[in-house]
């Protein structure tokens, strides 16, 4: 008994021992080849079976136990570099430093070739390499990617990772020219993608390729999606820091516009008060130029029609006279300042009159279109002190100022007919009421013209509301109202447009005859009428559909309402911008022209009016609708702001 005890005792020692050797195995990660000396070294000894069989069973547990070891401590040294690799991707400052971060990352983790990245271009379904780590001169940034084909087309088609250990070599994959010359030229075998996405934005697709046919593990699957994760989520917020900051450089501009638009603003307004300050207490030119060039920084002067000085302050740099009279002829016609030079402007005294004066405005060669408020503030008063000096002028206007009441509806229809005798205006025969309008740009002459024409029939001639009114013996407004228009468009050389009521036996009848012959006046025009002639009788059942007790008012507020409302209360040209961009056949560019702005400005007030109106207003039905209420809304409102002004007290 004792002899077997101490075998047993032996044996117990021996395993001890052999446990013990494989635990040092594994504590110091020992390479396999020492397990198998260990194994030999035991059969060598002539080990028992039993033992044999032990040695076996420890040697599966330890090299198990140490590839777990091992395995958690990749594992850990894989998220560590995630971890590093997420910090320096935060600490990118932009898309190129990012995406050279990614690639090179991608490449030394996975421990392959070649890693690269391609990108969406926005509209775009093809993507095109942004960057590339380890690459020959093949696969260059640029390279635009199919994306019919490819390893790409399968990760964007199943959003997620997809690969391969043989690119070239695999049927599965759907091949493209393009794509298979370039793995050919880098010698790319086994290839890796992953999606780059945040949420369902699909941003590109990240690559890692190797030389060699190699078969990737679930684990380096997972490494490079982890790292793809990282990449996108960085990409986003780099792209959202560029584009607030893009938005906030606009902000600044904008509001940087906005203090300078409200700085221009309060010293128009400030000199305006001022200017108008000095023509009401009665100070001259001198002094109202001598304020402006002041508040200008530079000189102020007068001239006349043709460019000749009349008044000056301050240093007007010399200019040839024929570079002055064209931009005064410009200027005129536009109704706006016009430069002559860097900083010098002529601005005009009354818009669409060429024999009214013009400012001269020499802001210096540094000044820019921020003082053309203040300069619009000086001319206006400039004419105002100019109109007043002239009403002033000791002249008989008697034919005129009678007429002038009369069509003004004053308070006291008595002191009208004392007038009338005072003045032999007898009404033994009818007279007709002609309001006449031509173009604007010829407004002094559409004046001069019909004033002649009003003399040489004995009748009466008024300026009224930027149009001219004529008293004319007869009895047949349409026959007057023809000839009228044929001879002062003959006289004009451009169509002028009449509107005629009538025929007037008194003089209470004139008032109304006048207001019926500028309704029928805006009536034509708005229908696109000019140079005709109308009537009450001529403008048929178009009366009866502007009369109040139609529901006209609900039907443009049903059809235009929000555009017109827009306007009312933000001080805007949406109804203006509307109506000329469909006469110029829906065309931004043409109606650009017509409104004299730049067709950005256009587009972004149609884009303004399709918000108000819905996506849907420029079909044909409701085009048709849209026109036939802003042509009653231009009627209208012509009416109303004739019978308003009217109805001011004198």
């Amino acid at each position: 008994m004792s002899g077997l005890d101490s075998r047993d005792e032996a044996d117990g020692e021996k395993q001890a021992e052999d446990a013990l050797a494989f635990l040092e195995f594994v504590a110091r990660t020992a390479p396999r080849g020492e397990y198998d000396r260990l194994m030999a070294r035991a059969e060598r000894e002539g080990a028992s079976e039993a033992r044999m069989r032990r040695l076996e069973r420890f040697n599966r547990l330890a090299l198990t136990a140490q590839s777990m070891i091992e395995y958690r401590r990749d594992r850990e040294a894989e998220l560590a570099a995630l971890v590093d690799a997420a910090h320096e991707f935060v600490g990118a400052r932009n898309d190129r430093e990012l995406l050279d971060s990614v690639t090179r990352r991608a490449r030394l983790l996975l421990k392959l070739d070649v890693a690269y990245i391609s990108l969406h271009k926005d509209g775009e379904d093809d993507t095109v390499v942004q960057s590339a780590d380890g690459a020959a001169d093949a696969l260059t940034v640029g390279f635009r990617v199919p994306s019919g084909g490819g390893l790409g087309s399968m990760v964007r088609a199943r959003r997620a990772p997809f690969w391969t250990s043989d690119y070239l070599a695999d049927p599965s994959i759907p091949h493209d020219e393009a794509i298979d010359d370039l793995v050919r030229a880098e010698g790319l075998r086994a290839i890796l993608g992953a999606p780059l996405r945040v949420g369902e934005d699909h941003m590109g697709v990240l690559y890692a390729a190797d030389r060699q046919v190699r078969h990737l593990t679930p684990n380096e699957v997972t490494l490079l999606c982890s790292l793809a994760d990282l990449a996108a989520a960085s990409l986003s917020r780099i792209r959202q820091n560029d584009r607030l900051r893009e938005d906030n450089g606009r902000l600044r501009e904008e509001a940087w516009e906005a203090r300078t638009a409200l700085a221009d603003t309060r010293r128009a307004s400030e000199l305006q008060s001022h200017l108008l300050a000095l023509v009401l207490n009665g100070r001259g030119l001198d002094a109202l130029l001598s304020t402006a060039a002041g508040a200008l920084g530079g000189g102020a002067g007068v001239c006349g029609p043709l460019g000749e000085p009349l008044a000056e302050h301050g240093r007007l740099r010399p200019l040839a006279r024929a570079d002055v009279r064209s931009a005064c002829r410009t200027a005129a016609d536009t109704g706006r300042p016009v430069p002559v030079q860097t900083g010098f402007w002529v601005v005009p005294l009354q818009p669409g009159a060429r024999d009214a004066g013009f400012l001269l405005a020499d802001l210096g060669r540094e000044a820019g279109h921020g003082a053309v408020p203040m300069l619009l503030v000086v001319s206006r008063a400039c004419a105002l002190h100019l109109r007043m000096q002239r009403s002033e002028a000791p002249k008989d206007r008697g034919c005129q100022e009678f007429f002038d009441d009369l069509v003004g509806a004053p308070r006291s229809p008595e002191l009208l007919r004392e007038r009338a005798l005072m003045f032999s205006l007898r009404f033994r025969r009818p007279h007709v009421v002609l309001v006449a309008s031509g173009p604007k740009r010829l407004r002094a002459l559409v004046e001069a013209h019909a004033s002649a024409y009003a003399q040489e029939r004995e009748g009466l001639c008024s300026v009224r509301d930027g149009s001219v009114a004529l008293l004319i013996p007869g009895d047949d407004p349409v026959a007057v109202g023809q000839t009228a228009t044929e001879e002062l468009s003959t006289l004009l050389g451009h169509p002028v447009t009449v509107g005629a009521a009538g025929p007037a036996t008194t003089v209470d009848a004139i008032a109304d005859a006048h207001r019926e012959a500028a309704q029928c006046l805006e009536t034509l025009r708005a229908l696109g009428g000019d140079g005709g002639t109308a009537c009450a009788s001529d403008l048929g059942f178009l009366g009866m559909l502007l009369a109040e007790e139609n529901d006209i008012p609900g039907y443009i507020d049903q059809t235009i309402g929000p555009v017109v409302d827009y306007d009312t209360h933000r001080f805007t040209d949406l109804i203006p911008t509307l109506r000329v961009y469909l006469e110029a056949g829906r065309s931004p560019t043409r109606a650009a022209e017509t409104l004299r702005v730049h067709p950005n400005t256009v587009s972004r007030r149609l884009e303004r009016i399709t918000q108000l109106l819905g996506e849907e207003w420029q079909n044909p039905e409701r085009v048709l609708d849209i026109q036939l209420a802003l042509r009653l809304y231009q009627v209208r409102s012509a009416l109303s702001s004739r019978r308003a002004f009217r109805a001011l007290p004198d």
